[in-house]
């Protein structure tokens, strides 16, 4: 049996559904925020940025934060997990989602490559994989 932490960061709850029931057993979580809409502030998830945020969707801090408690769970344990896994589409909504993503991992420890997966958000059919580097490039697979 294998005790590796693994976890899979997913575009959004629909995206997610997909996935789960592709790949039932490994945990998937959504990135429930819409980072196109708005702007923000430096750290990323601090208590400035989530009160900017929360204002740009127009919903309470606590409701915010509620609708990314997985994420948020996973930031906190970043530089603990054996692999980390990314799975968003192509397109300009989730390429800045992505970029937020990978920038919060990184300064919440994590350190190491992370796949990134870019999908078919439709059926989550891989259209290609990259592989980013600490520094969050991008490092395209041959």
């Amino acid at each position: 049996m294998n005790d590796a932490m693994k976890v899979n960061i997913t575009a959004g709850e629909c995206l997610n559904r997909i996935l789960e029931a592709r790949h039932t057993g490994e945990c998937f979580v959504p990135f429930n925020e819409a980072m196109n809409q708005g702007t923000y502030s430096a750290p990323l998830f601090s208590e400035a940025f989530v009160k900017e945020r929360a204002a740009v969707h127009g919903v309470s801090e606590a409701e915010y934060l509620e609708k990314l408690l997985g994420f948020m769970n996973v930031l906190k344990h970043a530089g603990e997990y054996d692999e980390i896994v990314l799975w968003f589409g192509d397109e300009p909504f989730c390429v800045a989602n992505r970029h937020i993503v990978l920038e919060a991992l990184r300064e919440h420890g994590c350190s190491r490559s992370i796949l990134l997966n870019i999908v078919n958000e439709e059926n989550g059919d891989i259209i290609r994989q990259e592989t980013v580097a600490a520094g969050c490039k991008t490092l395209p697979q041959g």
